[in-house]
Parts: C-alpha cells; structure tokens; sequence
C-alpha cells in the first residue's frame, strides 16, 4: 500500500512545486487572518451567538 502511494511522487519537481503551493496557500491563509481591518470582523462574529437574530 505504502510503495503504491509513493510510486506517483518520483517527479521530484512536481513535488517540489505541490510543496511551494501549499505553502504559498498557508501564507496567504495567514496574511488574510491577520489583515488590518480584519478585527472589527471578528468581534461582530464573537458577539453574533449573544445577540438576538433581529438585531443582525
């Protein structure tokens, strides 16, 4: 099982290129989390359980 999954990785620079993406995508993820205007979005959502579904 283990030879069959590691049978399709011996291009290794398309793996090199599936790990630049990836990381890529997390640095992004973490770009977008910690953007500047990102706090007012997030206090909205924290106190969105307390409020009433009117108020929204």
């Amino acid at each position: 099982m283990k030879q069959e999954g590691l049978r399709f990785f011996t291009d290794t620079h398309l793996t090199a290129l599936g790990l630049l993406i990836f990381f890529l995508f997390f640095v992004g993820v973490i770009v977008w989390v910690y953007r500047k205007n990102s706090n007012k979005l997030y206090h909205r959502m924290e106190q969105m359980p307390l409020t009433d579904g009117d108020s929204l």
